[in-house]
């Protein structure tokens, strides 16, 4: 997966019109457990990392989240 399709996927499953890398994607008012897995699944799937909820909860920034999927910006 490329940046910009990270970045359209990420923005899809907060529900919101779009995302930067500098995004804080928790401060969405649909950030929850639910969506937390969403992004989980959806890096398994389409970059083939597991991230745990601990990788997950150690990212502040959709950037962060690129990095620990592996997805170069």
């Amino acid at each position: 997966m490329d940046a910009n399709e990270f970045l359209d996927r990420t923005a899809g499953l907060l529900e919101v019109p779009s995302v930067t890398p500098e995004t804080d994607f928790r401060a969405g008012p649909l950030w929850d457990s639910l969506t937390a897995f969403a992004l989980r699944v959806m890096i398994d799937q389409r970059c083939g990392r597991r991230l745990s909820g601990a990788d997950i909860e150690s990212c502040r920034t959709v950037a962060d989240l690129m990095k620990a999927a592996g997805v170069a910006q």
